[in-house]
């Protein structure tokens, strides 16, 4: 089940990184950036540390900054 809460939070803190990565890890917070960006709000590189998953947003989609600004209002 996606997480919305979630969800806006990622996509919050990778709009504000000044360089355009957000490193994510924690086996939540990376399930939900596969999810991010299965639906498009993403672009993200995905691996595995061994034992540690981890995530990198790339870059928030257009669809993610139209998502961002729909759940602020």
């Amino acid at each position: 089940m996606v997480n919305i809460n979630l969800v806006h939070i990622l996509l919050a803190a990778a709009e504000e990184q000044s360089s355009g990565f957000l490193n994510v890890r924690g086996a939540d917070q990376v399930r939900e950036v596969e999810r991010m960006e299965a639906a498009g709000l993403v672009d993200a590189s995905l691996g595995d540390a061994g034992t540690v998953a981890f995530a990198v947003i790339n870059r928030v989609t257009d669809s993610g900054h139209a998502f961002l600004l729909a759940s602020r209002k």
